[in-house]
């Protein structure tokens, strides 16, 4: 069991790390385009600088599941502000996203 643990950290890291950058392209191309609600535009950009710190600090910190908690609470942030900001492409992005998150989730949990 320990074996198929250290055989997916890898892949869930790269994975947030691609989800933190996804974040901040999505945020910065909302605020280029002046689209969408300024909390989702703010928030995901955030949320994108969190996941890569916390990525790139994963190394050195005692409790590895402090990304499983951040995956967690983005995943609702994103499901919710996509809610919100429902009708139209900006919402289902968002919901999308934070789907995406949730699986990631799911898989740092089981993982570490």
């Amino acid at each position: 069991m320990d074996e198929v643990r250290k055989s997916c950290r890898r892949p869930v890291l790269i994975a947030s790390g691609i989800l933190g950058f996804l974040l901040i392209v999505f945020g910065v191309v909302l605020l280029g385009l002046g689209l969408g609600p300024d909390f989702i535009i703010i928030g995901s950009i955030i949320a994108g600088v969190l996941l890569l710190l916390l990525l790139g600090v994963s190394q050195f910190l005692r409790n590895k599941r402090i990304l499983c908690i951040a995956l967690v609470l983005v995943a609702l942030f994103l499901i919710i502000g996509g809610i919100l900001a429902l009708p139209g492409v900006i919402g289902l992005t968002s919901i999308g996203l934070g789907v995406v998150a949730a699986i990631l989730a799911v898989l740092c949990l089981d993982c570490f």
